[in-house]
Protein backbone atom coordinates (compact mmCIF):
# COMPACT_ATOMS: atom_id res chain seq x y z
CA UNK A 1 0.00 0.00 0.00
CA UNK A 2 2.82 2.40 0.93
CA UNK A 3 4.60 1.89 -2.42
CA UNK A 4 1.41 2.71 -4.32
CA UNK A 5 0.85 5.89 -2.32
CA UNK A 6 4.50 6.84 -2.71
CA UNK A 7 4.31 6.44 -6.50
CA UNK A 8 1.14 8.54 -6.62
CA UNK A 9 2.89 11.29 -4.68
CA UNK A 10 5.92 11.12 -6.94
CA UNK A 11 3.77 11.37 -10.05
CA UNK A 12 2.01 14.39 -8.57
CA UNK A 13 5.31 16.01 -7.66
CA UNK A 14 6.62 15.64 -11.19
CA UNK A 15 3.30 16.60 -12.80
CA UNK A 16 2.59 19.72 -10.78
CA UNK A 17 6.06 20.52 -9.51
CA UNK A 18 5.75 24.28 -9.83
CA UNK A 19 2.55 24.32 -7.79
CA UNK A 20 3.87 22.60 -4.68
CA UNK A 21 6.37 24.03 -2.22
CA UNK A 22 9.29 21.83 -3.31
CA UNK A 23 10.15 24.33 -6.04
CA UNK A 24 10.50 28.10 -5.79
CA UNK A 25 9.14 30.45 -8.42
CA UNK A 26 12.48 30.52 -10.22
CA UNK A 27 12.40 26.72 -10.58
CA UNK A 28 14.93 26.00 -7.84
CA UNK A 29 14.28 23.18 -5.38
CA UNK A 30 13.78 24.52 -1.85
CA UNK A 31 16.19 22.91 0.62
CA UNK A 32 16.71 23.39 4.35
CA UNK A 33 19.76 22.32 6.34
CA UNK A 34 19.87 21.56 10.06
CA UNK A 35 23.04 20.87 12.02
CA UNK A 36 23.51 19.30 15.42
CA UNK A 37 26.99 19.15 16.90
CA UNK A 38 29.41 21.16 18.97
CA UNK A 39 32.64 20.57 17.06
CA UNK A 40 34.18 23.41 15.05
CA UNK A 41 34.89 21.36 11.92
CA UNK A 42 31.27 20.15 11.95
CA UNK A 43 30.03 23.75 12.14
CA UNK A 44 32.34 24.70 9.26
CA UNK A 45 31.11 21.74 7.23
CA UNK A 46 27.45 22.64 7.80
CA UNK A 47 28.21 26.23 6.83
CA UNK A 48 29.90 24.95 3.66
CA UNK A 49 26.83 22.84 2.81
CA UNK A 50 24.58 25.90 3.20
CA UNK A 51 26.92 28.06 1.11
CA UNK A 52 27.10 25.40 -1.60
CA UNK A 53 23.30 25.32 -1.76
CA UNK A 54 23.14 29.13 -1.88
CA UNK A 55 25.59 29.16 -4.78
CA UNK A 56 23.92 26.40 -6.76
CA UNK A 57 21.82 26.90 -9.87
CA UNK A 58 19.23 24.29 -8.95
CA UNK A 59 18.63 24.78 -5.23
CA UNK A 60 17.47 27.54 -2.92
CA UNK A 61 18.33 27.53 0.80
CA UNK A 62 15.19 28.16 2.87
CA UNK A 63 13.96 27.61 6.41
CA UNK A 64 12.66 24.19 7.43
CA UNK A 65 8.98 25.16 7.24
CA UNK A 66 9.38 26.36 3.62
CA UNK A 67 11.40 23.45 2.25
CA UNK A 68 10.47 20.43 0.23
CA UNK A 69 13.86 18.79 0.74
CA UNK A 70 15.71 18.64 4.06
CA UNK A 71 19.30 17.79 4.94
CA UNK A 72 19.99 16.93 8.58
CA UNK A 73 23.65 16.85 9.63
CA UNK A 74 24.93 15.47 12.94
CA UNK A 75 28.64 15.87 13.62
CA UNK A 76 30.93 14.72 16.38
CA UNK A 77 34.61 15.24 17.09
CA UNK A 78 36.13 11.75 16.95
CA UNK A 79 39.25 12.87 18.86
CA UNK A 80 39.32 13.68 22.53
CA UNK A 81 41.26 16.87 21.78
CA UNK A 82 39.36 20.10 21.25
CA UNK A 83 41.61 21.15 18.37
CA UNK A 84 40.74 18.30 16.03
CA UNK A 85 41.19 18.80 12.29
CA UNK A 86 38.32 16.54 11.26
CA UNK A 87 34.82 15.46 12.16
CA UNK A 88 32.53 12.54 11.58
CA UNK A 89 29.24 13.54 9.97
CA UNK A 90 26.00 11.59 9.67
CA UNK A 91 23.77 13.08 6.99
CA UNK A 92 20.12 12.28 6.36
CA UNK A 93 18.18 13.41 3.29
CA UNK A 94 14.39 13.62 3.50
CA UNK A 95 11.58 15.05 1.42
CA UNK A 96 8.34 16.59 2.59
CA UNK A 97 5.52 14.07 2.47
CA UNK A 98 2.74 15.53 0.34
CA UNK A 99 0.35 12.64 0.89
CA UNK A 100 -2.73 14.12 2.56
CA UNK A 101 -2.82 13.44 6.29
CA UNK A 102 -4.88 10.40 7.28
CA UNK A 103 -5.44 9.78 10.98
CA UNK A 104 -5.03 5.98 10.78
CA UNK A 105 -2.17 5.92 8.26
CA UNK A 106 1.31 6.54 9.76
CA UNK A 107 2.77 6.74 6.22
CA UNK A 108 1.15 10.18 5.92
CA UNK A 109 2.63 11.52 9.16
CA UNK A 110 6.34 11.45 8.43
CA UNK A 111 8.72 12.83 5.81
CA UNK A 112 9.94 10.53 3.06
CA UNK A 113 13.43 9.20 3.78
CA UNK A 114 15.64 9.42 0.70
CA UNK A 115 19.01 8.22 1.98
CA UNK A 116 21.60 8.58 4.72
CA UNK A 117 25.36 8.58 4.73
CA UNK A 118 28.29 8.87 7.10
CA UNK A 119 31.50 10.63 6.14
CA UNK A 120 34.75 11.83 7.62
CA UNK A 121 35.32 15.51 6.90
CA UNK A 122 38.74 17.14 7.18
CA UNK A 123 39.10 20.81 7.97
CA UNK A 124 40.70 21.45 4.55
CA UNK A 125 38.01 19.53 2.65
CA UNK A 126 34.76 21.00 4.00
CA UNK A 127 33.74 22.53 0.66
CA UNK A 128 34.69 19.42 -1.31
CA UNK A 129 32.56 17.30 1.02
CA UNK A 130 29.74 19.89 0.88
CA UNK A 131 29.69 19.52 -2.90
CA UNK A 132 29.43 15.75 -2.47
CA UNK A 133 26.38 16.31 -0.22
CA UNK A 134 24.79 18.33 -3.01
CA UNK A 135 25.69 15.61 -5.52
CA UNK A 136 23.96 13.03 -3.31
CA UNK A 137 20.88 15.26 -3.11
CA UNK A 138 20.93 15.59 -6.92
CA UNK A 139 21.13 11.83 -7.33
CA UNK A 140 18.29 11.17 -4.89
CA UNK A 141 16.02 13.75 -6.48
CA UNK A 142 16.74 12.37 -9.94
CA UNK A 143 15.99 8.84 -8.71
CA UNK A 144 12.63 10.04 -7.40
CA UNK A 145 11.86 11.71 -10.70
CA UNK A 146 12.72 8.49 -12.58
CA UNK A 147 10.58 6.42 -10.20
CA UNK A 148 7.65 8.77 -10.66
CA UNK A 149 7.73 8.30 -14.43
CA UNK A 150 7.45 4.50 -14.17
Amino acid sequence: MYKILEKIVLILIVAIGVQIPVWSQDGKVKVSVAHSGEDSVGRQFSFAVRETIRGSNGYQLVSDDQSGMHIAIVTINPDSSSGSNWTTAAITYTMTNFIPYQKGNPQTWYPIHLTSQVMAVGINRTYDQARSVLATLDAQLEQYRRDARK
